[in-house]
Parts: C-alpha cells; structure tokens; sequence
C-alpha cells in the first residue's frame, strides 16, 4: 500500500517517508468504498504548518526529499562508480553501476541527460526536487 500524500511504501498506518498517519478507525463491517468515502481530503501539492497529519512540513508531497543538484554533481563525477544511485537510495543499481563502471558508461551518460531534464526518479518513484 501507498501514502497518499507522497507515494512511498506504508508501514502499518504510518508512512516513514513524510511522516503520514491514517488515524480511521477501521471497523469490521464497513466495506472499502464506505472507508474511502469517509477519509478526509488531502492537500495536493501544499505544505501545512501544525497538521496533525503532517510531521515533517518540510516535505512536499509527492516529490522526493532528494535534491536534484547534489544527484547530478554526484552523476558528473562519480556516475561511474554508482553515486548518485547510492544516493537516491537504489543501492541495487549502485553496486550495479560500480562493478561495471555505469553500465559500460552508457548507464552514466543517459542518468546525466535524465537528471538535467528532472525525470530522474528516487527509490519511492517521485521526482528530485
């Protein structure tokens, strides 16, 4: 299951991501479109000082805590050894990425290009802001 404020993977009822709690209390016999109806609205891309919803105001929702300038220095001058995919939490693709030396400098070269036009992605599939 999804945060619906930032997309990230719940634990639970709690997102450790931006800090997303679903306080419904769940009953037995309500069904999932009663649950859906019920849940309060949202706010789509604003950030809400004393929310009890929000813990971290410094998270925007649905765009990753990650900067996109620190990834694309990271890209420049250690893309072949994996670290800025390291640090945008794909270690899977940084070990990868450091055994072949960004994937024979091809992997490299198109992480630069997608850096620099902002659809580089974080593990959680949100874009660097």
């Amino acid at each position: 299951m999804k945060c619906p404020v930032c997309g990230a993977p719940l634990k639970g009822k709690r997102c450790d991501y931006c800090g997303y709690e679903d306080r419904m209390p769940v009953e037995k016999d309500i069904s999932l479109n009663q649950i859906y109806c019920q849940k309060e609205e949202l706010p789509g891309q604003h950030v809400i000082m004393d929310n009890p919803v929000f813990k971290s105001p410094e998270v925007v929702p649905g765009v990753s805590r990650k900067s996109k300038t620190v990834a694309l220095l990271l890209c420049i001058f250690g893309g072949g050894l994996g670290a800025h995919k390291f640090y945008v939490g794909k270690a899977g693709m940084g070990i990868l990425y450091l055994f072949t030396l960004g994937l024979f400098g091809f992997g490299w070269i198109i992480d630069i290009i997608l850096i620099a036009t902002g659809m580089f992605k974080d593990e959680f599939d949100l874009p660097l802001l």
